[in-house]
């Protein structure tokens, strides 16, 4: 179960995906997907379903809002601790939940983690290579040192962990399946306003640095 730095943020999470689920419920219509799909809308029919869609869109946009409001006033923290595991060896993060926004004091919270984002990654650096994804490059991937993680480790403000370790079933040309390990400790240096370092818009002054360890070449 997910520990919040505030107790209180848990219900204001629960309304957002409530929210979000009534939201999809509400404008999601089957029979009016299969009436487009075969044309059996005329156009002032579809143009009308199509202002219901985004009625309930907006209605929805407008309820997500009420809640952060809400919780923007109470200063309520968005930040909800996570642990990451691996090899036995684990380190509890915090981070920022994907429906709560930031208050303040909830980025200082991120960047006192760092040390502990750091032994966990020095540890498995000495059983696997590391890696550095540059969306500029064809390759993607590119062998990296400690060195250099360890220079964006300075730089960069906090540090996000996450441990893909599955088997995944790969569909082969000849139609037959084979399973594949899947694995990874990946770790994202980010820096700037946590409200945007997903946004490619708000490069550079929010964004982050993308490494991985493995003994494999990376997805690219």
């Amino acid at each position: 179960m997910t520990k919040f730095q505030d107790p209180r943020a848990r219900a204001i999470a629960a309304q957002i995906e409530a929210i979000n689920v009534i939201g999809y419920e509400s404008a999601y219509d089957p029979v009016l997907q299969n009436h487009v799909i075969q044309g059996g809308l005329s156009p002032v029919e579809g143009i009308l379903r199509f202002d219901m869609f985004m009625g309930k869109v907006q209605q929805a946009a407008k309820n997500r809002e009420a809640v952060w409001a809400f919780q923007l006033s109470q200063n309520i923290s968005g930040i909800e601790w996570y642990t990451v595991e691996y090899g036995g060896i684990t380190a509890e993060l915090p981070r920022l939940h994907e429906d709560l926004k930031c208050v303040p004091g909830d980025k200082q919270i991120l960047m006192q983690s760092k040390p502990v984002a750091l032994d966990f990654l020095a540890y498995w650096n000495q059983v696997f290579k590391v890696w550095r994804y540059d969306r500029e490059t064809d390759e993607r991937w590119n062998r990296s040192k400690w060195s250099q993680f360890d220079t964006e480790y300075l730089r960069r403000e906090w540090i996000e962990i996450w441990v893909e370790d599955y088997i995944s079933t790969v569909l082969l040309q000849d139609g037959t399946c084979r399973e594949e390990p899947v694995f990874a400790i990946n770790a994202c240096c980010y820096w700037g306003n946590p409200m945007d370092v997903h946004r490619t818009d708000a490069y550079l002054q929010s964004g982050s640095s993308w490494f991985q360890w493995n003994n494999f070449t990376p997805w690219r």
